[in-house]
């Protein structure tokens, strides 16, 4: 009588805590945080969300090979986030194209708002587009009336280096 070798199906990935998870239970528990996670880092939804698919997708590829598919998950996303940052910094590093006229473009003010660290866009725009005051702006976000001050200085100091 012949045998037939029939390869049996790996076992779930287990949790920390032993027990069986499954790709779904995993993406239903872990999806919000890591996206708050990302969001943290990258500063925008949907850059965020974009991260967190592809790291949940690199997951699933390998889930049946993981002993941890949440650690691998968490340091996936981390990855996917200082690649969002380091194209940014590149981004950022592209000269400013001067149009032909040698004059800068109609949105260069905008454009070098955008270009500020995180911190220092979010006071300037506080400040100018929503016209808080100091108090205001230190009590959103969190920070002494002596921050925004300082920040929102260091901050009009490099866009008015950055469009002269």
């Amino acid at each position: 009588m012949a045998t037939i070798d029939v390869p049996l199906p790996s076992p779930p990935a287990a949790s920390g805590h032993g027990e069986p998870v499954t790709f779904e239970s995993l993406y239903e528990q872990r999806f919000g945080s890591m996206v708050r996670l990302a969001h943290t880092l990258v500063d925008t939804r949907e850059q965020a969300e974009e991260v967190v698919q592809d790291s949940f997708a690199a997951v699933y590829e390998r889930f049946h090979r993981l002993d941890h598919p949440d650690a691998y998950l968490r340091v996936t996303v981390l990855n996917g986030c200082r690649r969002v940052l380091r194209r940014r910094m590149l981004s950022r590093r592209q000269p400013i194209p001067v149009s032909e006229d040698g004059q800068l473009g109609a949105s260069h003010v905008v454009d070098a708002i955008r270009r500020l660290p995180h911190k220092q866009r979010s006071m300037i725009v506080l400040r100018y587009d929503l016209q808080l005051t100091d108090r205001e702006i230190a009590d959103t976000l969190r920070v002494p009336v002596g921050t925004v001050k300082s920040t929102i200085h260091r901050a009009l100091a490099e866009l008015r280096k950055e469009l002269t």
